[in-house]
């Protein structure tokens, strides 16, 4: 059902044919929607909270062929994102992260996506995503949004960021304000 609906969005992709390649690709978790049918199929590595709503998700990225993992900043992260980064490393795939979820604050990246892109040698690709016609869920604590059906939407792959070593406040703030612009 989600499926069909998403088809009837009008999507623009733009940089994608630059970053086919093993990545931490990364979108917020207001805009998860697009962000997750977007490498559906593709066998790629999820990171999911254990809550009842990351179950909801877990079921729905499971039959869109995602390998999930169940933790995040505040229940199960560290586990997880252990567990995330040996499938990576193993089976050479790419992961999918929100970084600022599962409850915020909104617009905030965590260190999860760094560490995997470290630990892996691989780029972080953030993804901007705009619904041009969209329903805001403005009592969610990431103010949700929902683009409307036949609406046009806009995805542009950022440029890789390498995070080859552990950076201290500033220089992180930094790094993290560089992957939030391109997001």
């Amino acid at each position: 059902m989600l499926s069909a609906y998403i088809k009837t969005l009008r999507i623009k992709i733009h940089n994608r044919d630059k970053h086919d390649q093993k990545a931490v690709y990364i979108f917020w978790h207001s805009k998860m929607i697009l962000g997750w049918w977007l490498f559906r199929d593709r066998k790629f590595a999820a990171l999911v909270s254990q809550s009842k709503d990351g179950e909801i998700l877990t079921r729905l990225l499971d039959k869109w062929g995602y390998n999930t993992f169940r933790g995040s900043s505040s229940k199960g992260g560290k586990e997880a994102l252990a567990e995330l980064n040996s499938t990576i490393q193993t089976a050479s795939t790419s992961a999918v992260i929100t970084p600022d979820g599962p409850r915020g604050p909104a617009l905030q990246i965590k260190n999860g996506a760094l560490i995997l892109a470290k630990e892996n040698n691989i780029p972080i690709i953030p993804l901007k995503i705009t619904y041009y016609k969209k329903k805001i869920l403005i009592k969610s604590w990431d103010k949700f949004e929902l683009p409307l059906p036949f609406s046009k939407c806009d995805v542009t792959f950022g440029e890789k960021h390498y995070y080859n070593e552990f950076l201290e406040k500033d220089k992180l703030a930094e790094f993290k304000q560089r992957l939030s612009d391109q997001m």
